[in-house]
Parts: structure tokens; sequence; C-alpha cells
């Protein structure tokens, strides 16, 4: 196999314009973490180590981690790698994207180490990037064994990562230390809140090394100052005001000062709470205000300005994009900025929350709603919202006359199909996540059911176009189904309510797709145990090897044939 290869697979997220989403350190700051004795005794081991730097929120932890994957790339015989976590987006909130990306970082640097990786994809194909305890095994592997010199690793926010995918992972770093192999050089540096979960599991271990950045009040008070004036000196340059703004300098300085500092720590969530009502309750067109915290909550990926401006315009009666685009925001990063204010920023325009306290103060938690805007966004209507807006896009009449359908066995060049997600922006976003918003509608799905029919009628061109979106976005390497049944898409889709409705109204459970057989072959082949299950009570069939066969029958024949 290529080598070439091994990168693509790999490559499952963009890990590296993640990073740019971290703002810069201004000059002068956070260099006082490589002076520390905790990071010198980490980084001095000759073997393997974990550095845990935990920080309170808003204090800069993301910033340190950026800083320190330049400082530590200077010595030229250490291979750094690394991943930023992100709680609002998909792509930065799981522990096997992070290991993918670590991987593909250090197979780019040493192409030779693929080796490591390519026995278990010949055996497991593509789906061993879903494996964290697989892709942890071809890290150690590839270290231990491959003389690659020292590994770095540094991976931040690790309290904004699912908590399914992240628990694998924290049990083999902090376990790293204390393994047959810890006299290799893999280190990891990991930043995080001071929670009590990550507490637990990090700060119990003797072999962990902690860096309670929380308790530098003196260094954050120095990077404070060089971050003050450094935002002055650019106020004056773009006024042309060289000098003229040290009165605010003052009044920042007073108000950096530890007393106060410490005051506004102790006081934080009431007074950040109070900045964010304050920023929110500026605009008077408050409908598509709360429609943007929404939107930006609950989607699986940060919007683009293009994205972000459909979504916010469209409604279930828009009948084509031509009616549509008749009332899209002309100037659209404006139109956001005059409804959020600074509660959104613009990156690479995209569209993100200023900052994790933000989205924090927006979700339902164990706290009781407060005002209009603390607490005011529930996780189950944020999905609702998105999952009308995904359908009503897709329901346009536009997929049905302008159609991108691939012919059976034919082929069509990825620049036709780039261009034509260009034509329609929000398309490639839809297309790939309705069916999760949907899902995650929850009660509310039932609301939005006979929408769906629209876009599942298989035999309708709109259906073929957004499936074939979605398929060459995250299935390019298995058979398009163009003979998929309603029923096969719900269960690919892992929509367990639309599956149950479907058989309650009589669906054909034995239809056969030919690529992959039955219903039950394709909830099989997705590992959807609980569907499979109500599958096979409603005799459902497996076709294998030319045959159909109906499993529950066929145990029951066994477990006969056993006791006699």
């Amino acid at each position: 196999m290529p080598e070439y290869y091994s990168s693509y697979i790999l490559y499952t997220s963009a890990y590296e314009e993640h990073w740019s989403r971290v703002q810069e350190p201004v000059e002068g700051t956070c260099a006082w973490v490589t002076k520390h004795p905790s990071y010198n005794d980490w980084l001095e081991k000759k073997t393997s180590g974990l550095l845990w730097l935990s920080g309170d929120p808003g204090c800069g932890k993301s910033v340190i981690a950026s800083f320190l994957v330049t400082h530590l790339k200077t010595p030229k015989d250490a291979r750094v790698c690394y991943f930023f976590f992100k709680d609002d987006n998909e792509e930065q909130r799981s522990a096997r994207f992070a290991l993918c990306a670590i991987l593909h970082q250090l197979f780019v640097q040493r192409e030779s180490l693929w080796v490591y990786a390519e026995e278990v994809f010949r055996v497991k194909g593509k789906r061993f990037t879903e494996e964290v305890d697989t892709l942890w095994n071809i890290l150690v592997k590839a270290v231990s064994e491959g003389r690659c010199g020292d590994v770095v690793c540094v991976v931040d926010a690790w309290d904004e990562c699912d908590e399914v995918t992240i628990a694998p992972l924290i049990r083999h770093v902090t376990r790293l230390p204390e393994s047959r192999t810890s006299d290799m050089p893999l280190k990891f540096l990991v930043t995080s809140r001071p929670y009590h979960r990550i507490e637990r599991e990090l700060g119990s271990r003797a072999t962990t090394i902690r860096l309670r950045g929380e308790d530098e009040i003196s260094a954050v008070m120095a990077d404070v100052t060089r971050v003050i004036d450094n935002g002055i000196e650019e106020l004056e340059r773009f006024w042309i005001n060289t000098g003229g703004l040290g009165y605010l300098r003052d009044l920042l300085y007073e108000v950096g000062s530890r007393e106060v500092l410490t005051n506004i720590a102790s006081t934080a969530p009431a007074s950040l709470d109070g900045l964010y009502t304050k920023i929110l309750s500026k605009s008077t067109d408050s409908n598509r205000v709360r429609r943007v915290p929404n939107i930006v909550v609950a989607a699986a990926r940060p919007l683009t300005l293009a994205e972000m401006n459909i979504a916010l315009t469209i409604r279930r009666d828009h009948k084509s994009m031509r009616e549509l685009s008749g009332n899209l925001h002309p100037v659209f990063e404006r139109t956001v900025k005059n409804l959020c204010g600074l509660f959104v920023r613009i990156i690479d325009s995209k569209v993100y929350l200023v900052h994790q306290t933000a989205r924090e103060f927006l979700i339902k938690g164990s706290s009781l709603d407060q005002g209009n805007w603390r607490h005011s966004l529930c996780y189950e209507d944020s999905n609702y919202l998105l999952a009308d807006i995904c359908i009503s896009y897709l329901s346009l009449d536009d997929f049905e006359n302008d159609p991108f359908v691939m012919v059976p066995n034919g082929n069509r060049k990825g620049e036709e199909l780039a261009g034509y997600k260009e034509k329609y922006a929000l398309l490639d976003y839809v297309a790939s996540h309705w069916a999760g918003h949907f899902r995650d509608s929850a009660d509310r799905q039932r609301e939005l059911f006979e929408f769906t029919r629209g876009i599942c009628k298989v035999t309708s061109k709109e259906f073929l176009t957004w499936l074939w979106v979605y398929w060459s976005n995250s299935h390019v390497h298995y058979t398009f189904p163009y003979d998929f049944t309603h029923l096969m898409i719900a269960l690919w889709l892992g929509q367990r309510t639309v599956v149950q409705r479907l058989l309650g109204e009589g669906e054909d459970v034995n239809a056969r797709s030919k690529a992959y057989g039955t219903a039950l072959n394709v909830a099989a082949f997705n590992k959807y145990e609980d569907i499979t299950r109500i599958l096979m009570e409603r005799d459902g069939n497996a076709y294998l090897c030319g045959r159909e066969y109906n499993i529950l029958q066929m145990v029951c024949e066994f477990s006969v044939i056993r006791e006699n």
C-alpha cells in the first residue's frame, strides 16, 4: 500500500485548523510555564510521563497549550503532536479524532512508522480509526519500537471531550509511566479545568506531574499586564492616537490588580452572566438573536458565514433557493455582530461562541433558569430547530429539479460535487447531519416525522442527491446503496424511533438490497444491537451466502439439537 494512503486514512479531522482557532499569545506571555519546576521535572524525564496543567475557566489554558506546541518544536530531535478539544465541534470532542490526529502527525513526520498501523488496517479496514484502544496500541508500538526519538503530545481541554471516549484515553495515558513500556520516550502534556471528575482520574496517580495554574496568580497577572499593553497599543494605532489611551491602560491595570482579580475570581459566574445577558439583550430582534446561539450550540461543527446566513433565514414555507436567496442578508458578518455583539466570534469565516463559558451560560444544567438568557437553551429544542432547518432546506424544489445523482456503476469527478455543494451552500452540512439533529430532538421528533417522509422517498431525486453527499462525506469506501428502502435508510442512520414507526406501518422488513442484504443485515453491519433485536422479533430474516435465514428459528433449532 502506498505510504501516502496512510495519511489519508488517519486524517479524520482538520486539526491544524482547530489549532488556528486559538488566539496567538502576546509576546512575552506564557513563558512562565517553561520555567516552572513541574514543567521541567516532566520535560527532563528520560522516560514516558504525564504533565497535567489545570486552570480555572478563561485563564488562558488553550493559549498556553498553543504556545507550548511551538515552544516544544524548537529542539530538532523532538516530534511534537497536538490536538485541541472543543465541545462546540463534532471533530473536536472525541478522543478518537485526537488519537487519529496525533498518529497522522507522527506518520507524516516519519512515514516508515505506518507499518505499525498497516496490519491493523488489513484486518479491520478504515474502522480501526474509530477504536480508541486500537489507536492507542498503534501509538505505543510505533514509539516504543519505531526508533523515532522523543514524542511529545500536547492535548488541550480534556474536560471538553465526550466522556465516552475520554475515559479509555485517560486510563491509557495515566498508566503509561507504570506500563511495561514506561521507558519509551512518549510524553503527554494535557490541560483542563480542575473539575472533580478529571482530578479523580488524573490527580490520583502518583506518577502524574501537576502544574496548578489556578495557584499561579502572580505569573497570570504579569501576562494580563502584557495583554493590556498590547491591546492598548493596537487601539492607539487603529485610532491614530499614540499615547492617547493611557487613562484606559491605567483603569485596566487597576481592575487587573491582585486584589480586584481575586474578587472577580470569587464572583466570576454572576459577573460573567451579567455581562453576557447585557450583550444579548441589546438587540431589538429577539427572535433572530435567540436563533443564532441555538444554532451555534447544537451544530455538529462550526457553520461558515454562508451556511449560517441560510440557517438563520430559511423557513418551512420556502419552496426554492431563488425565493430563499431573496431573503438572505447581503453583508451577513455585520448582521451577526449587530445581533449578538461580542457574544460570538468570526474566525476564518466560521461562527463560534466567544468562549466556553458562553456555552455554559446558555445551556440548561442543574441550576434553575435566571433571567431571559441564562440557561435558556435546551439541547433537545436546539436540535429540533436545526433538524427543522435541515429538513426545510432538503425539501426545496431545487434538489428535485436540479439534482446531483450518480448513475449506477458510474462516476463523476469530485470537482463536480464540490461545485454543486458550493452552489447549494448549506447542502454539505444538512446532508451529513440532519439525521443526528432529528434523533437528538428526542420527543419532538414526532413533530417533524411527516416532513422526513418527503426527503426519504427513495424514488425521488432529492433523496438520491442528499444521500450521495452524505455518502461521499462518510462512507466513500462502501458501495452506494441505490436500492435502499426507507426502513434501511432509517436503520443506517440509527433512527430507532423511525424504525419502530415504519415497522408499525407495515414496512417490508425483508426487502433486500443487492449490496447490503435485508434490513437485519444493515442493522447488524452497523452494530445496532437493540434495533437488530427488534427486527428479529418482527421475523426479520438475514440474507447470507445467497439465501435468507430466520435467525431466531435457527437458534431455536440449534438449541433443540444440542439438548438431544
